[in-house]
């Protein structure tokens, strides 16, 4: 699998000073972290299963929040930008814990254009 998305690329999209910009990577990211959920899961806005696919139990609620948010109306919030966009002491913003599910993703996508 090639590295398509990196925990430092990522980070380095989501310090991009254009906030519509961020919104976007963001809204993208946890749309597509969203499909990767179970259909009950997206409806509860919780983690029910311990699989390592989509949020996690901490994140469930708020991302599936955001997400749908993003669906609807195709811009996130300044407070979902946020929330996502909080680093931690090491320096990395929350969205940046699902990097690697991110980087499948995108592999995905681009196998499919090149099939």
């Amino acid at each position: 699998m090639r590295a398509l998305v990196t925990k430092d690329s990522l980070q380095a999209m989501l310090d991009n000073p254009n906030q519509a910009y961020v919104g976007m990577v963001i809204g993208r990211a946890l749309v597509a972290l969203l499909e990767r959920q179970t259909y009950e899961e997206q409806n509860t806005e919780a983690t029910l299963e311990d699989n390592g696919v989509g949020f996690t139990g901490a994140d469930a609620k708020t991302a599936t929040y955001n997400a749908k948010g993003f669906i609807r109306f195709g811009k996130m919030t300044p407070k979902g930008i946020a929330v996502w966009t909080k680093k931690n002491g090491k320096g990395y913003s929350r969205l940046t814990k699902y990097w690697a599910q991110l980087n499948e993703i995108a592999n995905e996508k681009a196998a499919k254009k090149v099939a």
